[in-house]
Parts: structure tokens; C-alpha cells; sequence
């Protein structure tokens, strides 16, 4: 009597179109957006981060979506400011950590947002609108910060910091009893 499972080459074409079908879906899922399609469709400013810096007045009223290093979370009477140190972001909408800044920006954000789930140094991205510029000083350094209100807010968490593209980790072992092969992808 014949099994009823796959043997030989059989086997060997259904191992590999399984795994190609899991190859894929975590591809599919590592590319996907880190913000809502929502939010991303609200985005009407293309331009660069310092051609916003450098007028943000004449970019009033557009949806950018911006991110980067929170530098400084403060809770205030009027909501919550959050300073973020920008960085370009990937296709997936994470700030890509290894690139340089190309400055700084600030989330107004109307609301109480906690400083313990907005924490320094955390990977943030933010679609929201450009409400105009705020003067600070870095040190003695006169600085202008371009002033966003959030319409969503997506922290990155450890797992997910930085990075370009997915890991792909492929391996094969053999024991007493047959051997095996296995792959993992991370994001």
C-alpha cells in the first residue's frame, strides 16, 4: 500500500514550495507600512526634511510623515512636545538608525502622551501636519524646529529598530535518525 504523504521528489517539491510560500508572506509582511494607510494617505509634502526646515511657514497646513530619535519628551498645560532628532526613513517607514540627520523637529501633540512610552532615543515615526516653526536653542545655538500635529504616531519597538531590509538565515543539520533543514527571516 502506497502512504498517503509525499515521498521523493515529490516531497522534495512540496518542502520547497512551502517554504517559498513562508519566503514570501515574510517578505510581504517585512515590507509592509509601519503607519496605516489611513495616515499615509493624508501625506500631501514631498519635499525634503531641509527644505522644510528652512521654510516651514510656507509648508503650513501640509501632511508630512517625518522620523527619526526622540531626543526629549515634555509634558506641558497644552498637550505634549516631542523633540525628535530626524532620519530618513526606509520603505517600510522605520528610521534608518546607521543614516545621518538632517536636523530636528517637533510633535505637538494636543494630548497627554506619557514620557515613559515616548522615551529618549526611541525610534518614532509621525504623519501629521505642518502647524509651522518654534524657535529653541541647542546650547547658545538659535535652532528652528519645524512643529508637526500628530494625526498617527508609530514607536518602534527594540526589535524592529533600524534596518533596510529582512534577514534571511538558512540552515541544515543531519542526526542519528535523518536529517533536516530549517530557515528563519527577520525584520
Amino acid at each position: 500500500m502506497k502512504p498517503p504523504w509525499p515521498s521523493g521528489r515529490r516531497l522534495e517539491r512540496s518542502i520547497l514550495v512551502v517554504l517559498g510560500v513562508f519566503l514570501l508572506g515574510g517578505i510581504v509582511a517585512g515590507c509592509a507600512s509601519g503607519m496605516s494607510a489611513a495616515a499615509r494617505g493624508q501625506v500631501t509634502y514631498a519635499g525634503s526634511f531641509p527644505t522644510l526646515q528652512g521654510a516651514p511657514e510656507s509648508h503650513r497646513g501640509q501632511v508630512a510623515m517625518l522620523g527619526g530619535r526622540i531626543i526629549e519628551t515634555t509634558p506641558r498645560k497644552q498637550g505634549t512636545e516631542i523633540i525628535v532628532l530626524q532620519l530618513p526613513l526606509s520603505a517600510s517607514d522605520k528610521p534608518l538608525l546607521e543614516e545621518p540627520s538632517e536636523g530636528r523637529f517637533l510633535i505637538a501633540a494636543p494630548e497627554f502622551l506619557d514620557p515613559a512610552a515616548y522615551p529618549k532615543l526611541t525610534p518614532i515615526t509621525v504623519v501629521g501636519e505642518i502647524t509651522g516653526h518654534v524657535e529653541r536653542t541647542i546650547g547658545d545655538y538659535p535652532y528652528t524646529l519645524p512643529v508637526m500635529r500628530p494625526i498617527e504616531i508609530k514607536v518602534w519597538p527594540a526589535r524592529n529598530w533600524g534596518g533596510r531590509s529582512p534577514g534571511v538565515h538558512v540552515g541544515v543539520g543531519a542526526g542519528s535518525h535523518g536529517g533536516g533543514a530549517g530557515f528563519g527571516i527577520s525584520f
